[in-house]
């Protein structure tokens, strides 16, 4: 099925179906339910994914938000670094444990007991209506990465709560995604993020059509982010920009990672983390099998 010019020019656009009002009130409605019934603690309520970052699709269903506590930092060290270059004191609050089941609580009490799925191991599924949306809430704590000595030398994002035995964590930057999103957007005449929404529908398309799992919206998220700024503000047209864009993508994922300098190795949108490491939820032929059916399905 060929894509027409027409239909490219209708996916650059964010998908609204009452929904940025539901988002809000979905957010709302758990900050609520925080403030209400955990009041004791310091905690941070946002939405994160692309409805903040303004990059939804029809195929994005459900909102993320992150419900985080900040009486807790979890920490991380480049080599070099300790605890004592921090300027931290010990923690002696809530448990992470404690914190995820007063949590599940607090929204049983607020949406309903069953309207909240408390079964998965890293969020809360809430069910959606005609006034709230699907949602998955995040329990997570804050979270720095120490990369040199100096109590201001870090980057500082969010580590989720997960009930994992093999103890392996998982942590993102949601703040410096919807920064560095906003600055790539600017610098690209509000371009990119046009671009990351025809991509996310070409997934939805290709896994649709094909009857296939799609690719994680994140990483084609972040590989519309690595494409040099002058292929989107030196072509005019839509399916030009995407089609230059794969190729630029598809050369950087031919090469060796690992032989990659620091700085030419690709990073997500947050910049504080590689695109491709060994603990990511997709790889580099994840991302060749992406790019080349979505170059075949435009180049027609």
């Amino acid at each position: 099925m060929n894509i027409s010019d027409d239909q490219l020019s209708g996916w650059i656009k964010p998908w609204f179906n009452n929904e940025e009002e539901r988002a809000e009130k979905t957010k709302d409605t758990v900050k609520s339910a925080v403030d209400t019934h955990l009041s004791d603690l310091g905690i941070r309520v946002f939405a994160k994914g692309s409805y903040p970052n303004n990059t939804n699709v029809r195929h994005d269903s459900d909102i993320d938000i992150a419900v985080e506590l900040q009486d807790m930092i979890n920490l991380n060290y480049a080599e070099g670094v300790g605890f004592s270059n921090t300027g931290l004191f010990g923690y002696t609050g809530i448990s992470e444990i404690d914190f995820k089941l007063r949590l599940q609580k607090a929204l049983e009490t607020e949406f309903g007991k069953n309207l909240v799925d408390s079964s998965g191991n890293k969020v809360f599924k809430i069910r959606g209506s005609d006034k709230i949306l699907d949602a998955d809430i995040i329990p997570c704590t804050t979270y720095r990465y120490y990369y040199s000595t100096g109590s201001t030398n870090y980057n500082q994002g969010i580590q989720l709560i997960l009930n994992r035995p093999d103890g392996i964590r998982h942590f993102n930057y949601p703040d410096q995604h919807l920064e560095n999103g906003i600055e790539k957007n600017t610098s690209t005449s509000k371009r990119f993020k046009n671009v990351a929404r025809i991509l996310k529908n070409v997934n939805g398309h290709l896994s649709e059509n094909n009857n296939t799992s799609p690719f994680p919206s994140f990483m084609i998220e972040s590989l519309a982010y690595n494409v040099s700024n002058p292929i989107y503000t030196n072509n005019e047209i839509w399916r030009d920009i995407v089609l230059r864009g794969c190729e630029e993508v598809w050369t950087y994922l031919l090469k060796d990672e690992y032989t990659l300098s620091e700085d030419c190795r690709w990073r997500e949108v947050n910049g504080c983390k590689y695109l491709f490491h060994g603990q990511q939820n997709w790889t580099k032929d994840d991302a060749k099998q992406f790019i080349k059916s979505a170059y075949n399905l435009l180049n027609k």
